[in-house]
């Protein structure tokens, strides 16, 4: 991957652009613009394309980091790993995002609500039910 494939790469990031307005930012021929795509595709560098949201518009204006403490004896016992409660958690429908991380918590998740109220509901009946998860601490995003 060169300079070139970079700058498509951080272009494309973002969503779903056309490879004729990709070409005419690099000031490269639209074939080469085409083909490096699509070699960059063929190498998994990029996985997939994605529309970008605009999540207060969607009627979800909260948004919400949850650090998650987890239950490592518990998860032993019950033969589930971080990876599989990472998944779980990733399948409910407001969380956008999530990671394994080090510190004070193991797990992170990026959540969106309606509000408050939706927010508590997401955090009791969805993250809180998920066996292994012992303890969330949340922390609203202001502006982003």
């Amino acid at each position: 991957m060169d300079a070139i494939d970079e700058e498509l790469i951080v272009k494309m990031d973002k969503g779903t652009i056309r490879s004729s307005m990709l070409s005419k930012r690099l000031g490269l021929p639209a074939s080469t613009t085409h083909f490096r795509i699509k070699r960059l595709e063929k190498e998994g560098i990029i996985k997939g394309y994605k529309g970008e949201i605009d999540w207060k518009k969607a009627g979800f204006p909260l948004e919400a980091f949850i650090f998650v403490n987890i239950d490592v004896d518990l998860l032993k016992s019950i033969k589930k790993t971080q990876d599989r409660l990472l998944k779980e958690l990733l399948a409910i429908m407001y969380v956008r995002e999530g990671y394994i991380i080090t510190g004070d918590s193991d797990i992170l998740i990026r959540v969106m609500a309606r509000d408050t109220e939706h927010l508590k509901e997401i955090l009791l009946n969805s993250i809180d039910a998920k066996e292994g998860v012992v303890k969330t601490h949340t922390t609203i995003i202001l502006s982003n």
